[in-house]
This record gives structure tokens, C-alpha cells and sequence, in this order.
């Protein structure tokens, strides 16, 4: 313990605003000491991690930059891809639409084609009936006729040779009275 033992005047040897100069050739030597240790063993290193940590981060940024460019370029695709698509759609629809009046105009000339062909049918099975009932009628006429003849004149005509002559003038009949 007596290694440690300081003798108190030489503490008190110096004040705080006095110089001594033993005091700061020893203190600059420990610092000229610790500066060649430092720059022995530390600054390398700490130089060499700073050179490592700058190139890091300009790598970084280049690796960003690419990255950025990149991106830009995906987005100008991904902005062409969506407007040929919406080109194609919009023409898509367009031919959709041009179909869809067509099969309507075709429909509607087949629909009023088969609306004029049941016209024409009735027209004509209307003529065939009417005609068909104007047969008819001439042939209840020519019975009647006949029959009010064969009333009236009592005569010894055969019946055959009476419908001839009812049938003889009906034909002489204007076409709109019969």
C-alpha cells in the first residue's frame, strides 16, 4: 500500500492555474503514444470501414437508380398494355354492336317476310273459300232452281236435262251476281 501513498505537498504543488511543466511533457507524450497507437491499429481500420460502408451505399444508390428506371420502364409497359386493351375491348364492343344490329335487321326482314307469306297464304285460301262457297252456293241455286222450276212448269224435263239448263243460265249471269 505504499506504492499508492502520495505524499500531500506533492499534490498540492500545483494549482489549477498554474503550469507544470513536467506535468505536460509527460501528458504530450502519452498523447503522441496514443496517437501513434491509433493511427497504428485503429484508423485503418475505422478508414477502411468508412471506404467499405461508402462504396455500400453507392452501391445502394445505383442499385435504387437501375431499380427506379426499371420501374418506370414496367409502368410505361403496364400503361400500353392497358391501352391496347382497352382499344381492343372498346372495338370488341363495337363489332359486338355491329353484330347485334345485323342479326335484329335480318330478323326483322325474316319476320316480315313470313308475316307478308301468311298474308299471302290467307289472300289465297281466302279466294279458295270464296270461290269454293261461290260453288257451293251456285250448286243450291241450281237445285233450287230446279226444284221451284220443276214446281212451277210440271213439266216432263228429265233432271238431268233441267240442271243443264239452270247451269246454262247462271252461266249467262253476270260474273258479279252469281
Amino acid at each position: 500500500m505504499a506504492l499508492f501513498a502520495v505524499s500531500a505537498p506533492v499534490l498540492a504543488a500545483g494549482g489549477l492555474t498554474q503550469i507544470n511543466p513536467g506535468l505536460t511533457l509527460w501528458a504530450a507524450i502519452t498523447f503522441l503514444v496514443l496517437l501513434v497507437v491509433l493511427s497504428k491499429f485503429a484508423w485503418g481500420p475505422i478508414v477502411k470501414m468508412l471506404d467499405e460502408r461508402e462504396k455500400t451505399i453507392n452501391e445502394a444508390i445505383e442499385s435504387a437508380k437501375k431499380e427506379r428506371a426499371e420501374a418506370e420502364k414496367l409502368l410505361a409497359s403496364q400503361k400500353d398494355a392497358l391501352a391496347k386493351a382497352t382499344r381492343e375491348a372498346a372495338e370488341i364492343a363495337k363489332r359486338n354492336q355491329d353484330e347485334v344490329e345485323k342479326l335484329r335487321q335480318e330478323l326483322t326482314a325474316k319476320a316480315r317476310k313470313e308475316a307478308e307469306e301468311l298474308v299471302a297464304s290467307a289472300r289465297k285460301q281466302i279466294v279458295e273459300e270464296k270461290s269454293k262457297a261461290a260453288a257451293e252456293l251456285k250448286g243450291m241455286v241450281a237445285d233450287l232452281a230446279i226444284e221451284a222450276a220443276g214446281k212451277l212448269v210440271k213439266a216432263s224435263l228429265d233432271e238431268k236435262a233441267q240442271r243443264a239448263l239452270v247451269e246454262d243460265y247462271l252461266k249467262q249471269l253476270p260474273a258479279g251476281r252469281a
